[in-house]
């Protein structure tokens, strides 16, 4: 029986002590009275939140932290339950506190209103876990938990938690901040104006940050009450001091030199790497301390070092201005952001090109989960076929070239992806290991290694060779024909258990070689291929795995080498010659086979030539010996004949060798003809295609 989602007699909620996992500080809260119902944490740094409200009147107002708002404010979504109508919403456009922000939801006057409200905020991602309990004889169970991390600043009481995964992409957008765009001044007489192409609202993806060109730093002492930059004239002055109403300012006619009380420290330096980027360029300013309109003064100096740029030669349509509202010690931060700095994020996985895929798991029971406070949650529970095998794997990083991994098998039972995370194996209530398992597919098979026992013993050799397709021209003798370079990897698995294995080999294509005669029951995985392998208790079994790549190779069939690959090539692709071409190479093949027979008669020959001319010598030394004994005359006489008798044969022998010799040479001159002559014709070569 299987369970997507968790039963309140199977669900464990333990608070973990001492707050989350996450070092930033913790959030404020969005404080409203609409009651928290679902909350549902993504892998993505993502949360959704759903709530629902009874509102008599016309008005509905939500609190919401400044570093919140992007996110708050792009998925926002108010609904009225009975009308299924869309809310319309309000906030202010510069807020005195940068801190938290009213929203206002503007609802008609009669009536009581029953609103759902949705959005989704940052969150930490919520981490998976499972146990894997196997049974002899019976079905294993699986179970997968989650780690969910509650520092929204706010308690969840009977709220219905979940989790889910998805390949959905999530990034900061800036939504909050008035972004003014520069645009060209066109004359009466323009008969056609191209205005340059404006500015988007820039943002940052996540763990993507934007160049920093520098910090434009405060007046120092004494000169508090100083503008950031000096105006450059009264109309400008007038501009600046319009920008705290929410006004644009106008950049100068006539640049005019800064009084001396404006100090621009770091204005220079950071207007010089402006003009060497590219890129556009974002101004983003910031208040003092003890600025009361945090807004307005962000703005105003974001401007004034804007104008401060302009007069260092930054061009006007460059740059973009930001107001922050947010307190510093600088003035303001110059940054660039052309296309390079705000590419959008790309998904992560954690094999490769193997499809992420997408989860949703929902506790049927609401859960109460205080603030700073992580719950683990059951999310799944189901019963499978799972079966105990090896795995070897030489590959990864954490793998092992000599042994195989002790391994579980098992199919995913639900209709979703399972995340990857650490997975805890028991059998029998006994701890047999743990292992690491990577995102699993719905329905989809695994293998998961969790103990090392060193009865798969697993010996590696490795060869290769060249073989010939197809042959592509020949010229006096050196053939030039597409080849394939094989590698061979032989496997000699030994089971040193008592008790038979399956292993299943992971073996990786080198980049541009295919299978060679795939083995029986090989099938893909990640990047590489999956063999399976019956080796029996106490013996071994041995995997031969090939893979090739087309080559194009010279082959000199004048050489005993060249010849021998021209003789695999026809007794391997005969169907691919006409009779004429694979006739004549064949008599070349013949021609060196003869020439090789004779050599190795002439080598022979040759040797025991060497055998009678030492033994003669012997013959002889020894007839000068006995020449000096008068009783040994009978002695010399029989030594006497057979040194006679070995000269005859050696007479015979070195006819024979020169005959050998005579032979030699007339195949060596005709078998230069036949290569001098050879061509691969036409015919040829359309049957070789």
């Amino acid at each position: 029986m299987m369970r997507v989602t968790s039963v309140s007699s199977l669900l464990l909620l333990a608070f973990l002590a001492g707050g989350c996992a996450s070092t930033r500080a913790v959030t404020p809260p969005i404080h409203t009275e609409a009651a928290l119902g679902r909350v549902v944490v993504y892998r993505n740094g993502v949360a959704y939140f759903e709530r629902r409200a009874t509102v008599k009147g016309n008005e509905l107002k939500l609190q919401v932290p400044g570093q919140r708002l992007d996110d708050f404010l792009k998925s926002l979504t108010v609904e009225d339950v009975r009308t299924k109508k869309l809310v319309p919403i309000s906030f202010p456009t510069l807020e005195d506190e940068a801190d938290e922000v009213s929203i206002h939801l503007e609802l008609p006057a009669d009536g009581v209103h029953e609103l759902k409200i949705t959005y989704v905020t940052e969150s930490p991602s919520w981490k998976p876990s499972y146990r894997l309990e196997l049974h002899a004889g019976k079905a294993a169970r699986l179970e997968a938990w989650a780690v969910v991390h509650n520092v929204s600043g706010e308690d969840w009481k009977d709220v219905a938690v979940g989790v889910g995964s998805t390949s959905a992409l999530s990034f900061k957008y800036d939504l909050r901040s008035v972004h003014f765009v520069d645009r060209a001044t066109l004359s009466d007489e323009t008969v056609l104006g191209v205005a340059p192409p404006t500015g988007g609202s820039p943002y940052q993806v996540a763990s993507k940050e934007v160049q920093m060109l520098g910090a434009v730093r405060r007046q120092a002492p004494g000169a508090e009450n100083a503008p950031i930059l000096a105006p450059q004239s009264a109309t400008a002055a007038l501009d600046s001091g319009a920008f705290g109403a929410g006004k644009p300012a106008h950049a100068p006619s006539k640049p005019m030199p800064a009084p001396k009380a404006a100090i621009d420290d770091g204005l220079s330096a950071v207007a010089e790497r402006a003009r060497n980027t590219k890129q556009k360029i974002r101004v983003e300013g910031y208040a003092r301390p003890e600025d009361k309109d945090r807004r307005g003064a962000s703005l105003q100096n974001a401007n004034a070092v804007r104008d401060g740029l302009i007069r260092n030669g930054v061009p006007l349509e460059q740059i973009e201005v930001i107001a922050t509202g947010q307190a510093s010690i600088d003035a303001a931060r110059v940054v660039a952001v052309g296309e390079d700095s705000v590419a959008p994020a790309q998904p992560s996985a954690a094999s490769g090109d193997e499809p992420l895929g997408d989860a949703y798991f929902l506790t049927e029971v609401p859960l109460n989960v205080e603030k700073n406070h992580s719950a683990m949650v059951n999310v799944l529970t189901a019963e499978m076929a799972a079966e105990s095998v090896y795995f070897y794997d030489p590959i990864a990083s954490r793998g092992s070239k000599r042994f195989a991994f002790r391994a579980v098998e098992f199919h995913n039972p639900s209709e979703h992806t399972l995340d990857p995370g650490p997975v805890t194996v028991y059998a029998d209530g006994q701890f047999l290991g743990e292992g690491l398992s990577d995102a699993i597919q719905p329905k989809g098979r695994a293998f998961v290694p969790f103990s090392l026992d060193k009865k798969l013993l697993v010996e590696t050799k490795e060869a290769g060779r060249e073989e010939i397709d197809r042959l592509l021209t020949v010229q006096r003798g050196v053939v030039t024909s597409e080849a394939r370079r094989i590698r061979s990897t032989e496997l000699t698995l030994t089971n040193r258990g008592l008790s038979d294995a399956t292993v299943y080999v992971r073996h990786a294509i080198a980049p541009g070689f295919t299978l060679e005669k795939p083995p029986q029951g090989i099938e893909k995985f990640r990047e590489g291929y999956l063999v399976p392998v019956k080796v029996r208790a106490n013996a071994s079994a041995t995997l031969r795995i090939e893979e090739s790549t087309p080559i194009e190779k010279g082959v000199d069939i004048r050489t005993q080498t060249g010849v021998s690959d021209l003789k695999l090539y026809l007794q391997a692709a005969t169907a691919r010659l006409d009779t004429d071409t694979r006739a004549r190479l064949q008599q070349i093949v013949d021609m060196n086979r003869v020439m090789a027979e004779l050599e190795e008669r002439r080598q022979t020959a040759s040797n025991q030539s060497d055998t009678y001319r030492q033994r003669i010598d012997e013959l002889n030394a020894q007839l000068v010996s006995l020449r000096r004994v008068p009783q040994a005359q009978a002695l010399s006489k029989n030594l006497a004949q057979k040194m006679d008798e070995i000269s005859q044969r050696l007479q015979k022998l070195t006819i024979q060798m020169a005959d050998i010799e005579g032979q030699l040479l007339a195949q060596r001159v005709s078998l230069e003809d036949r290569l001098a002559e050879l061509t691969l014709s036409k015919s040829a070569a359309v049957a070789a295609k």
